[in-house]
This record gives structure tokens, sequence and C-alpha cells, in this order.
């Protein structure tokens, strides 16, 4: 396939430029807006086997966090990957109790804070390399050679693999189908769009994988795409539906004009419909197979803009938490259009929340004692094979 011979290119190609006859890799796995920074320059050239593996990634340095919350009145636990956890100085979550980071330095795990202490060089990696930055009786440099976490004390050389079930997509089409239509309103891009998206319920799959989705010790889920992106659930959000979600009509390119149109509707419209009022249906976590009754379209890797084009073969599906009017992206506003509907910060983005292409899902929290399961090493394996693969806490092996 073509898209797998792009994959391998960026993966196991040379990236970056030559000096002085000698190759300068740069990173390409971590996640688009990351993938150039010099740390990991540095990181990938310091230890070359490590380019296109689970270690040339944001992780390595930078680690997610457990925050609680109140719940109805009873606090439960969350924990936040990664990526989450970076995204908190941006956007902060007013419902977690604990401080969250102001800064890039309060979201480094061990590692990242030896190597930032060391200097943050290329000498600095080699100063750590004997050190155990996390504590787990294993060598930083010998992390790095087995490709586990430096950072982690829950990773390590010689552990078991997380239990995990894979589903096939007729799996997932064996389960209860569960249509709706709802608004995908987006932060940044110029167009918001409306579609009807059919699949199972998250809960549905979780269930189907042995999780009992009642257990107080369940915190929730990671949704885990191919290039690295994550987002984290809390279990009510898995285990409960979404409030009624609202149509609003008349905001396309056909109505407001090209200058002003920012919505995009599906030719055929579901019956029901009328501006401004709750669209009829009921509203959850989706992993989603089909748009307007058709597959999606396939998850390619873009490997110049190193972005997702396609959405499927799987989608996760979010309806808005708190619904609301579209607004046009922040990149095309303000506008001289005088409608009111210029980028709102305020309002629910949850466009960036859909995950295209997932091909994991992390229930959390994961076992002591066991390895995370390295997706990304292989993700796109499971978008070829239109697969995804359920592991974690509460998880029965098959």
């Amino acid at each position: 396939m073509v898209r797998r011979i792009l994959v391998a290119g960026l993966v196991l190609g040379v990236l970056g430029c030559t000096t002085d006859d000698a190759t300068v890799l740069t990173s390409s796995r971590a996640y688009k807006g990351h993938e150039n920074d010099q740390d990991m320059t540095y990181f990938v050239n310091a230890y070359g086997a490590t380019q296109g593996t689970r270690l040339d990634d944001c992780q390595t340095c930078h680690g997610g966090r457990q925050y609680t919350y109140d719940s109805s009145g009873t606090t439960k636990t969350l924990f936040k990957n990664a990526c989450d956890n970076c995204h908190l100085m941006i956007h902060p979550d007013s419902t977690l109790i604990e401080a969250q980071p102001t800064t890039y330095a309060d979201t480094l795990n061990p590692y990242g804070k030896a190597y930032l202490d060391a200097g943050r060089s290329r000498a600095a990696l080699a100063a750590i390399e004997s050190a155990d930055s996390d504590g787990d009786g294993a060598a930083n440099r010998v992390e790095i050679d087995a490709l586990r976490y430096p950072g982690d004390a829950a990773s390590k050389p010689g552990q078991p693999s997380a239990a995990s079930r894979t589903f096939t997509l007729a799996e997932l089409q064996a389960m209860p189908l569960h249509t709706q239509f709802l608004l995908a309103n987006s932060a940044k891009q110029q167009f918001d769009t409306y579609a009807s998206y059919g699949g199972a319920k998250l809960k549905d799959l979780l269930i189907a994988a042995g999780v009992d989705v009642t257990d107080a010790a369940f915190e929730g889920v990671t949704v885990i795409a191919p290039d690295g992106f994550m987002i984290d659930f809390k279990a009510e959000e898995v285990t409960g539906a979404y409030p009624s979600q609202l149509f609003h009509a008349g905001l396309d390119t056909a109505t407001l004009g090209t200058v002003c149109g920012f919505v995009e509707y599906p030719d055929t419209l579901p019956t029901g419909l009328t501006d401004g009022v709750a669209i009829p249906g009921d509203f959850w976590l989706d992993i989603a197979y089909q748009r307007e009754g058709l597959p999606l379209d396939v998850s390619t890797l873009d490997p110049v803009a190193g972005k997702i084009n396609g959405e499927g073969p799987l989608r996760l599906v979010v309806p808005q938490t708190t619904p609301g009017k579209p607004d046009r992206g922040s990149k095309f506003s303000p506008t001289d259009c005088a409608d009111g509907n210029d980028f709102d910060n305020a309002k629910d983005h949850n466009a960036g929340d859909m995950v295209r292409g997932v091909v994991a899902i992390r229930v959390n929290p994961l076992p002591a004692g066991v390895e995370d399961f390295d997706t990304r090493y292989g993700g796109w394996a499971f978008i070829d094979s239109e697969s995804v693969m359920v592991y974690g806490h509460g998880v029965t092996a098959k």
C-alpha cells in the first residue's frame, strides 16, 4: 500500500539534514508540533536506535499525572497522559482539585528533570546515562537500550505487557449500532461540520473486553491515535450519556457567502431538525466506523505535514459537553462579517477530542507491574487490519 510505504519512509528513513558528512537525525514520531524540538534531536542523535520507536516521543521527558475531582459529592481519580497534562497549561480544567502545571518544567518526569538539571544538551544525556532517574532499579542507558522509559518507574526491562483484547471491524459491527447526528466544532479549522456517525458505544466495547465499568476502581480511558495523539476521558464520560446536542442552520457558504460561511452540512439532513433546538436522539462516546451510512475514509499519514488525513477506519466521536452554537476557527477570526460568530475560546470545541484513526484504548488505571503497550510503534498495523486494541484495567485476555 502506498500509505504504508510513506509511513515506513518517515519512520525508518533519515530525516533532517547533513552537516560535515554527518547525518543529523530528527524525531520522526514526536507528536506534530514537537517533532523538530532540539531536545528530541539531541536524543535521537545520541541514541540512533530510538528513532521511530516509543522513545522518540515527548513522553520520554514529560510525564502524566494522577488528579482527583469531585463527581456528585464523591472524590474520584483521573490520570492525565503526558499530552493532556501539558495542555492543562493552556486549557486548565476547573474540575481538578490539585494544582495544575503552569510551566513546561512542571510537566517533566524524573528523567526530564535530570536532563534539564544537567544542562539540556547532548552532553547532558551522556552525563545522566548511569543514573537511575526513575528509581526502578535500571540505569537510564539500560532502559533506553531496551526501549523502556527512563523517567517512568512503571516502565522497565523485562516487564510483561498489559492484558489486551483486539477487536476487528466486523466484531464492532456486531455490537449494537448507535447513530448520532451532531456538531464537530473546531477550534482552528475553517469549517465546523454537522454529520451523522454510526458505530459502537465505547461503553459497550469496554464491556465486551471484560471491563467492569461499574467498578469504583475504573478511572476512565485514554484513546490513542497512531501519530501519538492521546486524550483522556473520565469514567462517567464513558458510562453516561451526554446532554442533548443543538442544531444551528444557515451558517454555510450557500447562505452566508464564501467569506462568512463556516459550517458544512450533509446533503441530506435527518428529519425533525429545527434551528436552535435540541437534536433528537441520545449522545454517547462512540467508536464510529461510518459517516452518513458509509465507511469512514481510511486514515493516512501526511509525511510532510506530519498530520493524519482521513478519519477511519475507526474514529472516536465526542459530543459537546456544553452544547452551543458553532463559531469560526481561531485562524479565521476576527472577520468583518459582524454576525457574532467569530471565534470564542469559551465554547466547547469538541472536534479536537474526536480522535482520528483510533488504534488503541487504554483502560485506566494501568495495573501495577505491567508495561504500557507500545501502540504507536506498530499502530499503523491496526489501521491496515481495521482493528482496535483495548488493554489495561479489568481487560480479560482472550
